[in-house]
């Protein structure tokens, strides 16, 4: 779809009706692994000199990543003589082992963008985020995004937001045109009656639905069929609820559009890009995904609305938010303790890059999605079609992963999950045998 339709059906499809509700090139973010293995960069050791040097370690969200975070950090560095920034990009598939590895040797990084803070919490090895970035920064971010990172022991944050996205239901435009589907189904009812429809219609030869229980995204099935359904991954204690009544039925409507023959043939093995690639192709009508599927596929008409609901159960949708956080090592990973000058070097530096007129421009890059009030405002105004994806974005639901068991209980849920559609466990006893392993935690 054009840019300009693209933005007013988003606008009146989606936002209208979504109370609670993206990555970029051929890689994907929001933690998620990605293709490619680490980049040229900067060491993360410290230079000899009187400069302050600061290491930052990140992950590569495109082949514009390094580029342009090196073009921020020479600005910076201009500006602010005698501090120096070792920038070091690293694909998805190799950030999170460079980190621990740096860690191990207690050489970590300065800052650290591509895992999760729940890993190094426990270990004390995270600042406190309140004592490296100012408190103007703080107040410029999303409540409802530090939250997400909020230790759930201690109530204290430990991971700055850095990039966000939303997810929602992308329809192909050629193929519901040819069906004659003008709209995106909003209900469980709709999306059946479409996927009969657009079977019948193709003979099976186009895959009216997408579902992804890879190792990469399979955790998402809690978010577009517990939620939509009333249920979710944790209760209002963060006590986890996976094999609720909500949540079994949510996941037997997913395993019933599968067995239907409406969906992908293995959701265990096709992926995201895999199925965005389907999609592109003409083979798949309607996929949920991340915001930043149209700029992987601008030639691509899409029509897009709100993830669908069960209207028996729920009042409307529930949009995913995923955020990527950066964290920022104490001198308990490191040989020795930072000085005052440093610690005020990396709240200069915060500042600079979350300025509205560098942030958002490594958010368009990326198909990205700000984590500040201000960039959020200031995309909107130099991108209106994104306007409507920022409109949602305070209100974004997101993963337990401020839980430190997340990537426990994260794996065992995607284990299950296979074992599911391979017909080995029911849906209620893939969520059973999950909750037996997060029940284990309470809080």
């Amino acid at each position: 779809m054009k840019r300009k339709m693209l933005s007013l059906v988003l606008a009146t499809a989606m936002v209208a009706s979504m109370l609670a509700g993206c990555s970029s090139n051929n890689s994907n973010t929001e933690g998620d692994p990605t293709e490619g293995s680490a980049t040229k960069g900067a060491s993360t050791t410290e230079t000899s000199g009187d400069d302050i040097v600061i290491n930052f370690l990140g992950a590569q969200y495109s082949d514009m990543t390094e580029p342009y975070l090196r073009e921020v950090c020479d600005k910076f560095e201009e500006q602010n003589p005698g501090v120096k920034i070792n920038l070091e990009i690293v694909g998805w598939d190799n950030v999170s082992d460079r980190a621990r590895a740096l860690v191990g040797a207690r050489q970590a990084p300065d800052i650290y963008n591509g895992g999760t803070a729940s890993e190094y919490v426990p270990d004390d090895l995270l600042y406190n985020i309140k004592d490296v970035v100012s408190d103007e920064l703080l107040a410029d971010f999303y409540p409802t995004f530090l939250d997400n990172n909020r230790n759930v022991d201690d109530g204290e944050v430990y991971a700055l937001p850095y990039v966000a996205s939303v997810r929602a239901l992308y329809c192909n435009a050629k193929i519901f045109n040819e069906v004659g589907i003008e709209e995106p189904p909003k209900t469980w009812d709709e999306v059946e009656a479409a996927c009969q429809k657009i079977d019948e219609f193709y003979n099976g030869d186009v895959y009216a639905w997408g579902i992804d229980a890879t190792t990469a995204e399979g955790q998402t099935m809690m978010a577009y069929y517990g939620w939509t359904n009333g249920g979710g991954y944790v209760d209002e204690n963060f006590n986890w609820v996976l094999d609720s009544d909500a949540n079994v039925e949510g996941y037997e409507w997913a395993y019933k559009l599968f067995q239907n023959g409406w969906t992908n043939e293995n959701p265990s093995i096709d992926t995201r890009d895999n199925m965005q690639a389907m999609f592109a192709e003409n083979k798949m009508a309607m996929l949920v995904t991340a915001c930043f599927f149209p700029n992987l596929y601008p030639d691509t008409e899409m029509i897009i609305g709100e993830i669908p609901y069960n209207d028996k159960n729920c009042s409307s949708s529930s949009t995913l938010g995923v955020q990527d956080g950066l964290m920022i090592f104490n001198g308990n990973a490191k040989k020795e303790e930072d000085s005052p000058e440093k610690i005020q070097a990396m709240k200069d530096f915060f500042d600079f890059f979350f300025a509205a007129e560098n942030y958002v421009q490594f958010m368009l890059n990326e198909g990205l999605l700000p984590s500040t009030q201000s960039g959020a405002e200031f995309l909107a105004e130099k991108d209106p079609a994104q306007s409507a994806y920022v409109d949602i974005l305070e209100g974004a639901k997101f993963y337990a992963r401020n839980l430190t068991e997340w990537t426990e209980v994260e794996k065992t849920l995607i284990a299950n999950e296979q074992a599911m559609f391979e017909g080995t466990l029911t849906p209620r006893e893939a969520l059973e045998e999950t909750q037996a392993v997060a029940g284990q935690y309470e809080h």
